[in-house]
């Protein structure tokens, strides 16, 4: 067992905290006491659950004390006191946590965030790096300040995306990949050696809830990288035709079928009896539709609300 004392801060319904917490425990950390967090109100873009065992359980095969709440609930800074950490470490938990909780442990709380930072700080970082078609992503272990993520960076890890991830597919990928990163992170807290690398603020980006509007598809978007998004969330994305939206249930890159670009934006064609649109760098074929919960031919829906679909001539 290690030295240092440490109090772990996560969530019992979450990967992020279940397979972190297997790798502090099996490299010997020395963890006084977990407080985590209540499930009401968590929000999640990813399939929810965890394969790995949750943390209150791990709680008991440790005989490790536990608590749940909220950092300014009744009794819960003076338990964190009682158990006097060296650090706290985070890892899944979306209640802020105010200056006075942050100044409880002298080695400070570091935080395991799932993106590279500073980009996409927040909520959903593995939704946004997605929709945004990152080339990397990866985790980032930075102290924790009164920003939001914005603290100095202790260690990255980095993983690359692949054409059709999903949110689950990126974390695991990462999240798979992190148990050297945290053995470094107990080697430096037993050390006393944590790096500190200060975040440059011109890269920051700060994440919100995605919103319906989100889903829709612009076309101004390479088509790759649209079809990368239905992916995230699947048959939530969608195309409008006469002003009603329709889910895409099935999509893809095609190339471009003429070395004509005089075709206009947001507007479908029929390719050779399919249904694309154009997009700067590929065509986006639209396969399937949704309408009352069961997929249709994109192309046949699409010449029931448009009328007759201007043809792509030549191909």
């Amino acid at each position: 067992m290690r030295n240092k004392r440490i109090v772990i801060i996560g969530t019992r319904t979450w990967e992020l905290t279940s397979i972190h917490m297997e790798y502090f425990v099996n490299n010997n950390a020395n963890i006084v006491g977990i407080l985590e967090s209540p499930t009401e109100g968590i929000t999640t873009t990813t399939s929810g659950g965890s394969s790995s065992k949750p943390i209150h359980e791990i709680a008991g095969d440790q005989s490790i004390p536990i608590i749940c709440g909220k950092p300014k609930d009744d009794g819960i800074m003076d338990q964190i006191r009682e158990w006097a950490p060296d650090v706290i470490v985070v890892i899944g938990y979306q209640f802020f946590l105010p200056d006075e909780f942050l100044n409880i442990p002298p080695m400070g709380v570091l935080n395991f965030h799932t993106s590279l930072l500073p980009r996409h700080c927040g909520r959903h970082p593995g939704f946004w790096t997605i929709w945004y078609g990152d080339e990397k992503s990866g985790m980032c272990v930075h102290y924790m300040d009164s920003g939001l993520d914005t603290g100095e960076i202790a260690y990255t890890n980095y993983v690359p995306l692949e054409n059709g991830d999903t949110v689950d597919s990126l974390y695991d990928r990462i999240w798979k990949s992190d148990e050297p990163l945290v053995k470094k992170l107990l080697d430096d807290i037993d050390s006393d050696s944590i790096p500190r690398t200060p975040q440059d603020k011109n890269e920051y980006t700060y994440n919100y809830v995605p919103h319906e509007k989100d889903f829709e598809f612009d076309f101004r978007q390479r088509a790759q990288l649209l079809v990368n998004r239905t992916a995230v969330k699947p048959n939530k994305s969608y195309i409008v035709l006469n002003d009603t939206q329709y889910p895409v249930s099935a999509c893809q890159a095609i190339d471009e079928p003429t070395t004509s670009r005089n075709f206009k934006l947001n507007t479908p064609y029929d390719c050779k009896g399919n249904l694309v649109f154009m997009t700067p760098n590929q065509w986006l074929q639209v396969d399937q539709l949704i309408v009352d919960g069961e997929s249709h031919p994109a192309l046949e829906l699409a010449q029931k609300e448009l009328g007759e679909i201007a043809k792509i001539k030549g191909v």
